[in-house]
């Protein structure tokens, strides 16, 4: 599917609808080697930050009041060089499909107080770090229920094991955590809202066709229904 130039076009829309100007992030380093599918926190290429740069001229035009971005570190480069000037909130739902470990999101702390403070330590960070502490509450529960010797085997295999082999999220994980992410977007008083997310995960969210890196698609969300937009030329 081909980018749409929204100054291009003119949507025609009912007063106080719900939209969501939905963006896949820029091409990162995974898009172009796919030996990079299996390490953590793959980046914007240099192609990929100029894609992000180039929706600049799509933020003035659609105008959000707030964005929500993965917390996967592709994602949150694009909403970093996208140009957009307002709050943004760092969504766990709105992650790639899991399994790859370039899928995986980054350190939150990371995030908060660590080395990318200065990038992302202004965004709003409070529903990642809820999910990361519901984690290692539920794990560390799970441990309690494994006898001493057990668990002392299982440390050790975690040390001198191969390496994992890769678990892929299932489908129905994934579409719960689209629903959640449709009710969250809808619960939000504002009537404009840009997320960025990926390719997969935003295909199985809004039932459309795959995406290119940075395109926009705007869509009305309605009751958990993604009605994508009609564009009329002027």
């Amino acid at each position: 599917a081909r980018s749409v130039r929204l100054s291009d076009w003119q949507m025609v829309l009912p007063r106080k609808t719900k939209l969501v100007h939905v963006i896949r992030h820029g091409e990162a380093q995974h898009n172009v080697c796919d030996a990079f599918l299996r390490r953590r926190d793959t980046h914007l290429t240099p192609r990929g930050r100029r894609q992000a740069r180039a929706l600049k001229q799509v933020i003035r035009q659609v105008k959000p009041e707030i964005a929500v971005t993965s917390d996967v570190l592709r994602a949150l480069q694009t909403t970093q060089l996208m140009g957009f000037i307002g709050p943004v909130i760092v969504a766990p739902h709105a992650r790639e499909a899991g399994g790859w470990p370039a899928n995986e999101p980054i350190d939150a702390s990371r995030a908060v107080s660590g080395d990318l403070k200065h990038q992302f330590g202004g965004y709003e960070w409070s529903r990642v770090l809820q999910e990361s502490e519901r984690g290692l509450r539920d794990k560390q529960n799970q441990c309690k229920q494994i006898p001493t010797a057990d668990a002392e085997a299982v440390i050790t295999a975690e040390v001198t094991g191969p390496a994992p082999t890769i678990k892929w999220e299932p489908r129905r994980v994934i579409k719960l955590r689209a629903q959640k992410l449709a009710q969250f977007l809808e619960a939000r008083a504002e009537s404009s809202i840009v997320l960025v997310s990926h390719g997969e995960f935003l295909e199985r969210m809004t039932g459309d066709t795959y995406m290119d890196n940075c395109e926009v698609r705007s869509y009305k969300l309605l009751r958990g229904k993604w009605l994508r937009v009609q564009l009329h030329k002027r």
